[in-house]
């Protein structure tokens, strides 16, 4: 296989990242043509930029799935190139990031059985005779997110026999079955709501929900008491968590044998108490009709708890298919642990 190579400079990298990080108001130039021709430059670099984590990524995952087999044969392991949208909103919402030093380009994720042969692989890990160096290890178990999010985070920077990629980082994610439920059933909600809750950024009533889940699948899968059961329930009645999440997913799967372009928008009428779905796709240009309906979709469903309505676009959808291949848009794992930890006895 013929691996990409980097065909630009550092320094001329992270100029694209800054280009890319401003909007074409933000430009620097009033000729509106070359503010769009920069912008085309920068795009391409980026692409070069991208695809050169490709062969690192490789050459750690290999190793990773050895090293996870050997722990837990149920393992799945999987990678992924980091999606452009997704580096865009790195680089505006964090103004201190840089496009050459971002480090999450390139990913492993492993989902193993439990925290223990989680850390069981840090440790293996660890221990390996790798050239690659670790430059960084977060442990989120112990020390959650903001959001809740809790798993390991390793960062290691290729030092193998190809010089030409020395240095590029590629991050593994190791967690729990568990703590993958939690994250999958975030980036779901996330979706369809629009908000970007795992950066805890969005709807405040969906931020605090799974930051107190969190905590609680931490006790469930520790074998701790959790003593906020009582709050957590009154947040899954609130925001009917057991009936939208089903119907989240339920719609998700729908749309991913639908979608005909990226470009195209759905708006989704969810029936919860049925669990019925509609949708009607919208291409781009129709998108203000599409936003007139969803309004008085809105105005209709106000007073009706069992209705909900959403617009969610074709390349969303996408996104969670690349992002979670092996548990596509699938929330039966959490609502099934989220139930578990409802039932508690020792709620206050």
């Amino acid at each position: 296989m013929n691996w990409s190579k980097l065909d630009y400079s550092k320094t001329q990298v992270r100029k694209a990242g800054e280009t890319l990080a401003k909007s074409l108001t933000e430009t620097d130039t009033d000729d509106l043509a070359t503010a769009i021709d920069a912008y085309k430059a920068a795009y391409d670099i980026l692409a070069n930029w991208r695809a050169t984590h490709a062969y690192p990524m490789q050459t750690i995952l290999n190793q990773l799935r050895k090293k996870s087999l050997q722990i837990d044969d149920s393992a799945i392991v999987v990678q992924r190139l980091k999606r452009y949208p997704s580096i865009l909103a790195k680089l505006q919402r964090e103004p201190h990031m840089k496009l050459d030093t971002m480090e999450d380009i390139a990913g492993c994720r492993v989902v193993l059985d439990n925290i223990e042969n989680v850390y069981e692989l840090w440790d293996a890990l660890s221990k390996s005779r790798s050239r690659n160096k670790l430059k960084r290890a977060r442990d989120y178990i112990k020390q959650p997110k903001p959001s809740g999010y809790r798993g390991v985070h390793l960062i290691y920077t290729y030092q193998g026999k190809k010089n030409e990629y020395a240095g590029l980082p590629v991050e593994l994610q190791l967690r729990s079955k568990v703590q993958h439920s939690w994250a999958t059933a975030v980036e779901v909600v996330g979706t369809f709501l629009q908000e970007a809750l795992k950066s805890s950024r969005g709807n405040q009533d969906w931020l605090d929900f799974f930051e107190c889940a969190g905590e609680a699948f931490y006790a469930l899968e520790t074998k701790k008491p959790f003593a906020r059961v009582k709050t957590l329930s009154e947040m899954v009645d609130s925001l009917k968590v057991l009936a939208l999440l089903p119907a989240f997913a339920v719609a998700t799967n729908v749309l991913s044998d639908q979608l005909a372009h990226k470009a195209d928008f759905y708006l989704i009428s969810l029936d919860i108490t049925k669990r019925r779905l509609n949708f009607k796709r919208f291409a781009e240009r129709d998108l203000d009709n599409g936003l007139n309906l969803y309004a008085q979709f809105e105005s209709e469903f106000k007073n009706d708890p069992s209705k909900d309505v959403v617009l969610i676009s074709a390349e969303s959808v996408e996104g969670l298919r690349k992002a979670y291949p092996n548990y596509f848009a699938d929330t039966s794992d959490f609502v099934r642990n989220l139930k578990t930890v409802l039932k508690a006895p020792n709620a206050i």
